[in-house]
């Protein structure tokens, strides 16, 4: 299998040459360095931009990686991630901007070549240990940046300058630049596929991190080959930066649609990724994919052969379109090989039409760096829309449909043909079946799996209804369809969308606040992932969902009150609402770890939820994340400790390596357990956790709870699967209580930890 992904990742490379053979090489007409031109020097351009592209996004991966587990493994650290890395492009672009237009190609390089010299040496200086970045008094957000700028800041700029530079200076060689910027984004593929098929899995972070140096200094010899061959070059006719007209420069108009169209799919990018890391894993297996698909749209729209498929693409939009909005609309907790395949190739269709229109009314190369600008601009504003504005200024994921919307406006702003049907007869039948058949395909997809869920009926037919009419009456234009999908969107959430009590965004994510319709119970709803349910009758001080005494966490307070019957003190990692303060005595003392400030407030709130203060001693709760506050905490301290800080089925590695389960060991009293909740949708989690925990010379044993209709009847009880671990003689009285052991799984470390092997892909 991994002779299969290695020979992957080597035929993408390969289609980077590829591309170049399938552009046109028309002669440049800017010779804006001066150098004559000569086609020796040309696999040293290749090799210097696509072993940058291959490194810039590798490392983006990397970074990401590393500063993760600082932040709680929170889905919104990539989304982040991803604005940063934009704005570093885009940064990188308006540097090798001015040095392309305000110094020739000679002086240029030699300035260019210290920067980077300087540069490499700053990266080298970067701290190891990120969690001293970490400062709760700071917005997460802003934090995040913070982090990154420090750890990836200085390599990731020098990277980023090399495609949109070396392409004005090969242009001022006499040569076509166009087809390098396909090249550099085939690189850039090439790289996101590399980190987690053949890096993360088999290479520790340790050494990642020293290879990531010694790459740093391959490109800087190959940049020095570039910057010496331009030297050593013979000069053409002397020209001056000054040769770029500035009548000839684009339109404002112009460049304000590339700027659009620039933005709306790296908005779609950062949307799409926060919805699938919240609701599966936030690893980079799964970034990847929205990724990917973002940077092969650019391969394909600016290379001569992948136009060809621009007219299909654009053919498609309605349905992709539609496709996209639905389970954003329908809240259906969709099986996820099913969404994840949608999502990822509705918005294939979407970046290839609107990147072909960007590529086709690209200016002459005279302008490319300012191209280059414009786009990365569009992008970066796009991206810090989602990560930094959209959680601020929304209270929901409101600006996936409004980037849908303004994906549509897009593609009317920018020249194409493939919208108009054809004049004469037939040609109303042909726009119809056109927009119909897509629709019918997507029904068939919806249907079968609303058909798995048993989504309400009420909702299915709403939905399902305003998607027809979308693909069928916006036929005509993009403007057309960009309308029918605002009218749609606004008409489905006001008539079919489920209002809660209340619901709140923060960094780490939405959280809703829901009531029954019988009145008698309120439930907070994280992403699709129920975190707590509590009846507000007679019931209200029962625990619930997945709490309920007949369950796992009961016979854990079992054993509990058995080992300390004079009171216990108790350590929690997750909040949620509160429901283990239900099982306090009044000797007992309780501590919460939980990371998102919004999430205490609702728990504290009295008109939502009462478990706290319902509870005989006042839960202390304590800000931030749980590994990293449970190692500020004095030894031996807890005679319990509960992990249940996983949201919507995400699964972030660093709760559960081998490193924090020595953490929390050390926070343990003699003959203390430690209990994890690991119920999940996507995720086998029980062996590893296991193995894991036996490598450090603890046993566990697990539990699966399937409750009997009279529990889910009378206290809500859910389906759920906990793990204990402790000293071998600590288990027997869980193999009494007919608790099993796990089989062997993987050891998860801090230095290596693949959740994606432990994917259910069923």
């Amino acid at each position: 299998m991994h002779r299969r992904l290695r020979a992957t990742v080597s035929r993408l490379v390969l289609t980077a040459y590829s591309c170049r053979m399938t552009t046109e090489e028309e002669p440049s007409s800017a010779h804006a360095a001066g150098i004559a031109p000569g086609r020796a020097d040309q696999p040293l351009f290749i090799a210097t931009i696509g072993l940058s592209s291959f490194t810039l996004f590798s490392f983006e991966l990397l970074a990401g990686r590393l500063v993760l587990p600082v932040f709680g493994g929170a889905p919104s650290v990539w989304t982040t991630a991803l604005c940063f890395f934009t704005g570093v492009v885009f940064f990188g672009y308006l540097y090798a901007h001015l040095i392309a237009t305000r110094l020739g190609q000679r002086v240029g390089g030699v300035v260019h070549l210290a920067v980077a010299m300087t540069v490499a040496g700053a990266a080298l200086l970067a701290p190891t240990d990120l969690t001293t970045l970490r400062y709760p008094g700071m917005p997460a957000a802003l934090n995040v940046l913070l982090v990154l700028l420090v750890v990836a800041g200085a390599p990731a700029f020098l990277l980023a300058t090399t495609t949109p530079l070396l392409s004005a200076w090969f242009s001022g060689r006499g040569r076509n630049p166009w087809w390098l910027y396909a090249v550099s984004n085939a690189a850039s593929l090439a790289g996101l596929l590399a980190y987690p098929l053949l890096i993360e899995p088999f290479v520790p972070l340790s050494a990642q991190r020293t290879a990531a140096g010694i790459v740093l200094v391959v490109y800087l010899v190959l940049l020095l080959g570039v910057v010496v061959s331009g030297l050593r070059a013979r000069p053409a006719a002397p020209v001056t930066p000054t040769r770029i007209e500035r009548s000839a420069r684009p339109a404002l108009r112009q460049q304000a649609a590339w700027l659009f169209a620039a933005a709306i799919p790296a908005g779609l990018l950062s949307a799409t990724t926060t919805h699938l890391a919240t609701d599966h894993v936030s690893a980079p297996l799964l970034w990847i994919g929205p990724l990917g698909i973002y940077l092969g749209s650019f391969v394909i729209a600016f290379s001569a052969r992948g136009r060809r498929v621009l007219p299909l693409a654009e053919k498609l939009v309605p349905a992709a379109a539609t496709l996209m909005w639905v389970p954003f609309i329908a809240r259906v907790a969709w099986p996820a090989p099913v969404l994840i395949a949608t999502l990822l190739a509705s918005f294939a269709v979407l970046a290839v039409a609107i990147h072909g229109r960007l590529a086709l009314s690209r200016p002459d190369e005279r302008h490319l760096t300012g191209f280059y600008l414009v786009v990365s601009a569009g992008g970066l504003l796009a991206t810090a829309f989602v990560a930094l504005v959209a959680p601020l200024v929304l209270n929901d994921v409101y600006e996936y449909p409004i980037l849908l919307v303004g994906g549509l406006v897009a593609l009317s702003l920018l020249p194409g043909a493939a919208w108009t049907p054809k004049a004469g007869r037939g040609a109303a039948l042909q726009a119809a079946g056109t927009r119909l058949l897509p629709y019918l395909a997507m029904s068939a997809l919806v249907v079968g799996a609303v058909a798995v869920q048993s989504l309400d009926s009420a909702l299915f037919v709403g939905a399902l209804s305003m998607v027809g009419a979308l693909a069928i009456i916006a036929g005509r234009s993009p403007r057309a369809l960009a309308v029918a999908s605002t009218l749609a969107i606004l008409a489905t959430l006001l008539v079919f969308s489920p209002t809660p009590l209340v619901r709140v965004r923060s960094f780490f994510g939405i959280t809703e606040v829901r009531e029954a319709r019988s009145g008698t119970a309120r439930s907070a709803i994280h992403g699709t992932t129920l975190h707590g349910l509590q009846f507000a009758d007679a019931r209200r001080l029962e625990p619930t969902a997945y709490y309920v005494r007949s369950g796992p966490l009961g016979d854990v307070i079992d054993n509990l009150h058995e080992r300390r019957p004079a009171g216990a003190n108790i350590g929690l990692v997750g909040l949620g609402i509160g429901t283990s303060a239900a099982y306090q005595r009044p000797t007992d003392s309780m501590t919460y770890f939980e990371i998102d400030q919004s999430v205490v407030d609702l728990a504290r709130d009295r008109r939502y939820f009462t478990y706290l203060s319902d509870a005989p001693n006042t839960p202390r709760i304590v800000i931030g994340d749980g590994r990293l506050s449970l190692a500020t905490e004095p030894s031996a301290t807890f005679d319990l400790l509960i992990l249940d800080a996983f949201s919507s089925d995400v699964v972030p590695a660093h709760p559960l390596t081998r490193e924090a389960m020595r953490g929390y060991v050390r926070a343990l009293k003699p003959g203390g357990v430690i209990a994890f909740h690991l119920t999940n949708r996507h995720f086998e989690l029980v062996p590893a956790v296991a193995e894991t925990a036996r490598s450090i010379g603890l046993d566990a044993r697990a539990r699966t709870y399937a409750p009997d209709a009279g529990e889910q009847e009378r206290l809500a009880a859910e389906p759920s699967m906990w793990l204990v671990i402790g000293g071998p003689e600590d288990m027997a009285w869980f193999d009494a209580a007919d608790w099993v052991e796990p089989g062997v799984g993987p050891i998860l470390t801090d230095d290596y930890s693949d959740t994606m092997r432990l994917l259910r892909w069923r």
